[in-house]
């Protein structure tokens, strides 16, 4: 069996949580950079918005935590930060560093406008990594391990792993490597590398989830991995599939007309983390972390939820899980 909740984020670790730490007791903590993101199609620019991880994670848990769950974010930004307020601020204050804030241009063909598209992704600045003494000194719930440039250290990451209960990674904070001769444009290009030949490997085993895209799977080791924690495998339009030592499980897609894949892995790990703080099983959860992936690629930039988008998760997760075999 896949496991059925996040391990150590039940009623009663709850309870014990806030009895003996005093703290919330289903605070999360979220490590991952803000970006300027700018969308480019045909050499033209046709967006610049909020970017990075913690952006779209952050959007997600506000609208679909349990009441009473919180988190705190802690991500960079430069002097430069566009987003620190109206019209489409960042919802929980960064630290400001020195450097300019991070930055990604994102490339589409013609093309490709009315398909998935076929994303060139390259980093142009990079803000101050986020070191472990950057992080709250007190304990959590659950963290999630979100970076995108490359801002989320190894021992960043064993310090989330000391602080919380549970951890929740995204590959792309582990894997991403950046070519500055491939870029091109002053950038440097986005590419991946074999998560066994990196510090983080160590690591894998003390963590509870591993969320990768069907493009980093094959750098994750997935059979590897699957023996040291779930693994989440997300497969676009086909949905995802979960494994663990000893099993696997295929969770159906919600359907979404594609305009912009940017952030889809972030919402989904962030439903997905949402569904388990409810009191899901793992399965379940996916189902609701396919439903705010497929809510983040249909619109452009950082999503937003109306309550009638909620309802109809609520609805057809509850007829998907009480009425269907997954």
């Amino acid at each position: 069996m896949p496991p059925a909740a996040m391990p150590g984020v039940g009623e009663e670790a709850a309870e014990e949580q806030q009895t003996k730490q005093g703290g919330p007791a289903l605070e999360g903590l979220v490590v991952g950079s803000y970006c300027h993101d700018v969308l480019l199609r045909g050499g033209r620019v046709v967006g610049e918005t909020l970017g990075g991880a913690a952006a779209f994670v952050s959007t997600v848990l506000d609208a679909a935590s349990p009441p009473g769950a919180s988190f705190s974010v802690v991500s960079k930004v430069g002097p430069d930060f566009a987003y620190a307020s109206a019209p489409a601020p960042a919802r929980h204050p960064p630290l400001l560093c020195p450097a300019p804030t991070t930055s990604f241009h994102a490339r589409f063909s013609d093309a490709a406008a009315h398909d998935a598209p076929d994303r060139q992704l390259s980093r142009v600045h990079a803000c101050d990594p986020i070191y472990p003494d950057d992080l709250p000194d007190r304990r959590f719930a659950y963290g999630l391990a979100v970076g995108v440039a490359g801002e989320v250290l190894p021992e960043t990451l064993d310090r989330m792993i000391r602080l919380c209960r549970a951890v929740l990674v995204d590959a792309q904070a582990l894997i991403r490597v950046f070519d500055a001769a491939a870029g091109g444009g002053g950038g440097a290009a986005v590419r991946h590398t074999a998560l066994e030949g990196t510090p983080y490997a160590p690591l894998l085993q003390r963590v509870a989830f591993l969320k990768a895209s069907s493009e980093e799977a094959p750098y994750i080791g997935v059979e590897t991995a699957r023996r040291r924690c779930c693994v989440i495998v997300t497969e676009g339009k086909e949905g995802c599939r979960l494994y663990w030592d000893g099993g696997e499980a295929r969770v159906a897609p919600f359907s979404a007309v594609q305009v912009d894949p940017t952030g889809a892995g972030d919402s989904y790990l962030a439903g997905f983390a949402a569904g388990l703080l409810w009191g899901l099983s793992a399965t379940d959860a996916a189902l609701i972390g396919n439903f705010f992936g497929a809510a983040a690629v249909s619109q452009i930039g950082v999503p937003t939820f109306h309550p009638e988008m909620l309802q109809v998760c609520a609805h057809d997760t509850y007829y998907s899980t009480h009425q269907y075999s997954i």
